[in-house]
């Protein structure tokens, strides 16, 4: 009898540590992972991306996948590569050259989707003599190396015969720049919104007319990521639609946003808002140009490796 009970009180606890580790395991709490976004400086061309942050949608969209979204402005492009590399970012916004030079480094990184189009813009000073792209010859021109900037340059230059040999560029991230132009050490500046618009808004600044070079603003993910978190990389990309949608609807809104999230004067956004494009995709004529960046970028002996972009790049 003595060990009858024994037995049933044996059982009772066993079943009693049993509900317990169910009950426990139904109420623990999933850890949360942290997806890392960043962008690459200041750029209007980031409004769905600052949109989406002012809202909370990127946390929002990634809850359901007990995920959380950190957020990183980097000032150099080799950090972000870095970054990739050591898998301490998960999605970039920027323009594509990046990209194309981290692919061809060896880096995995994929492009998943366009933010914005834009037109390179080449600022001169206010006073200047320069009315054209052509007169940019023997003149010193600011610009970040391995940008749609300096592809621009090159290519808006070249279609009015000015070659490479014919003007010298000097590599110099945005706030260099800035400081070299308004100081009169360069005779232009090829840069993006809203370092063009402060200068024409403050009167220092002017940009030539006539460049036909354009600017892709895609969102790229680490592609391991990618793989290993398919659904979480459409939810962001999702996030992304939905806030190009909110700004076609509300460019009012949207534009208070970018100023507040960039600390910029509202009068900058709103002058630089009507060269933006957000309605936008990776159509065939935009794989298209990021192809040919990527071909000058060889041919320019910029990268080593040519970069399939439709095999290597943009690709399920």
């Amino acid at each position: 009898m003595i060990r009858r009970r024994g037995v049933l009180g044996g059982a009772v606890a066993a079943l009693l540590l049993l509900i317990a580790g169910v009950v426990g395991y139904e109420t623990a709490t999933p850890q949360t992972t942290t997806v890392n976004l960043g962008t690459f400086s200041i750029a209007i061309d980031y409004t769905p991306y600052l949109v989406a942050k002012e809202k909370g949608w990127f946390d929002e969209a990634l809850a359901p996948h007990h995920a959380k979204a950190s957020f990183t402005q980097f000032e150099t492009l080799p950090a972000i590569n870095e970054a990739l590399a050591t898998k301490r970012l998960d999605v970039i916004f920027e323009a594509e050259p990046p990209v194309i030079i981290g692919k061809a480094a060896g880096i995995d990184v994929r492009v998943t989707n366009l933010g914005c189009t834009l037109p390179v813009d080449i600022l001169v000073p206010a006073n200047s003599p320069i009315q054209s792209i052509g007169g940019l010859k023997g003149k010193t021109i600011a610009v970040l190396a391995g940008t749609s900037s300096q592809y621009g340059v090159l290519v808006d230059a070249a279609a009015v015969g000015v070659t490479d040999k014919q003007f010298t560029m000097v590599d110099m991230p945005p706030p260099e720049g800035k400081a070299a132009f308004e100081s009169g050490r360069v005779d232009a500046w090829a840069v993006w919104p809203p370092w063009v618009e402060q200068e024409i808004v403050a009167g220092r600044g002017r940009t030539l007319q006539g460049g036909q070079a354009m600017i892709q603003s895609i969102m790229a993910m680490r592609g391991s990521f990618k793989d290993q978190h398919p659904e979480m990389a459409k939810a962001i990309s999702d996030v992304l639609e939905r806030a190009k949608r909110w700004v076609h609807d509300h460019p009012a809104e949207a534009i208070a946003i970018v100023a507040k999230q960039a600390n910029l004067d509202p009068k900058v956004v709103q002058m630089a808002w009507p060269k933006h494009r957000f309605d936008v995709s990776l159509t065939p004529d935009v794989r298209a140009d990021i192809q040919r960046k990527a071909d000058f970028l060889f041919e320019k002996g910029l990268v080593r490796t040519r970069v399939d972009v439709a095999k290597d790049l943009i690709r399920p």
